[in-house]
């Protein structure tokens, strides 16, 4: 097993837990005029664009790519939407797009793991990368672990 195994797994487990938190906590300040609702439901855009990745490679062979620049654009496109979602709604949509990520990552044959590990496209693999950042934003909002 790949450490980006354990480590989707670990992070699931993070991201379940935010069922717990209030709508005061969800409705926190986490900076930039975001909200923690407004991060989960980024989250949640960008583990559904990894679908999308990953459908492109399975189906052309290629990734598709995308620029630092892009990500500032569809952060910036994207975070009234986030911000208008319902925060449980957010929740869940973060958690379901997660754990659909997690079950398309696992079901990867090894050899195009083994592609992925030497690009570095690692967070191709590797949610935590985007997501542990967010639970530490979040965390920091409301003030305790989650």
């Amino acid at each position: 097993m790949n450490d980006h195994g354990q480590h989707n797994r670990d992070g699931l487990e993070r991201l379940r837990r935010l069922t717990s938190l209030s709508d005061a906590e969800l409705a926190k300040d986490t900076g930039d005029g975001w909200t923690v609702a407004t991060v989960l439901g980024h989250m949640a855009f960008f583990d559904r664009l990894l679908l999308l990745r990953w459908d492109t490679y399975e189906k052309d062979g290629v990734f598709a790519e995308l620029t630092p620049n892009h990500f500032d654009l569809i952060n910036y496109a994207g975070a009234g939407d986030w911000s208008a979602l319902p925060p449980r709604a957010a929740v869940a949509r973060c958690i379901e797009a997660a754990e659909r990520a997690v079950a398309r990552i696992n079901a990867l044959p090894e050899k195009v793991v083994a592609v992925v590990l030497e690009t570095p496209r690692v967070a191709l693999l590797e949610r935590m990368l985007h997501w542990s950042p967010h639970l530490v934003q979040i965390e920091r909002a409301i003030g305790r672990e989650i």
